[in-house]
């Protein structure tokens, strides 16, 4: 079984994501390669601020899923209660895990199969 995503879900996310952070200092916004990526070019058109090559303090780390945490886990470790060097951590979706919970997730991932419209299905 898979989900099929479709750019009017993107849209939506984009949309969501850009209302939580639209009145904070944020100083950018990094995705992580290849899923967070195209999702952190639209956020950063949608909320005007820089696309970033590697994260800064009080940036936005974006990536299309956490599932397992692994990919996050670096970033959410560096974020956790310190104030100087902190990230913001979102994503599409999110599959309960103990290692990452972003700070903002739209959709729970169920055990199916994800396909974003940018994928080759």
């Amino acid at each position: 079984m898979k989900i099929n995503v479709s750019w009017q879900n993107v849209e939506e996310y984009i949309k969501k994501v850009s209302e939580k952070y639209c009145d904070m200092e944020i100083s950018g916004v990094y995705g992580i390669p290849r899923g967070g990526l195209i999702l952190a070019v639209l956020i950063s058109h949608k909320l005007n601020i820089p696309l970033l090559l590697a994260p800064t303090d009080n940036c936005i780390i974006v990536d299309d899923i956490c599932d397992s945490g692994e990919s996050l886990l670096h970033f959410y470790k560096n974020s956790s209660g310190n104030k100087a060097n902190k990230y913001h951590i979102t994503t599409m979706f999110y599959k309960e895990n103990k290692l990452v919970k972003p700070e903002f997730y739209m959709y729970e991932k169920e055990d199916k199969w994800i396909v974003y419209p940018w994928e080759v299905d």
